[in-house]
């Protein structure tokens, strides 16, 4: 697990308003979601979490940005993604049990608003509608990794036919 950074609760508000993340919430559906999160600084080059572990958080990046990255089948790591502020990666582990699919490493001096999988839980439990209302986005979220995922796959399958 990430090691927390003191922070309040504006401080937290502040920096989703500045990833324009949660662009669709109310201020007050705001403030309710930060009082979930809390606050990592990962040095540039920093594991983030390593793929196979099962610490279940996902994270949003405020500033700096993160190498996702997986290995092939020869073991040799592979970068899929690179995500930036405003973007979300992690979300996978809040919703299965599964191990990480990925690794994530800062790719330099970032800082990042964390929810972890028991937060998650306790927001569903206290505020049903915010939370409701997260797993919705979080869902649309994956949808649409997932069709570009599949574009992607096509893509490729085309390619090797040709």
């Amino acid at each position: 697990m990430l090691k927390e950074t003191e922070s309040s609760i504006y401080e937290r508000m502040g920096m989703m308003s500045k990833a324009k993340w949660g662009a669709n919430l109310t201020s007050d559906q705001i403030e309710d979601l930060a009082k979930y999160l809390y606050v990592a600084k990962v040095a540039k080059n920093s594991p983030i979490f390593v793929e196979g572990s099962r610490e279940a958080y996902m994270c949003l990046v405020v500033t700096g940005s993160v190498k996702i990255s997986k290995e092939d089948s020869k073991k040799k790591e592979k970068i899929i993604a690179e995500v930036g502020p405003g973007k979300t990666f992690g979300e996978m582990s809040i919703i299965d049990k599964w191990p990480r699919s990925a690794s994530a490493i800062a790719s330099e001096d970032t800082t990042l608003l964390i929810l972890t999988k028991e937060k998650f839980d306790q927001l569903l439990n206290e505020n049903p509608r915010l939370g409701n209302r997260f797993l919705l986005d979080l869902a649309q979220l994956l949808s649409s990794r997932l069709r570009l995922t599949d574009w992607m796959l096509v893509e490729y399958l085309y390619q090797e036919k040709t």
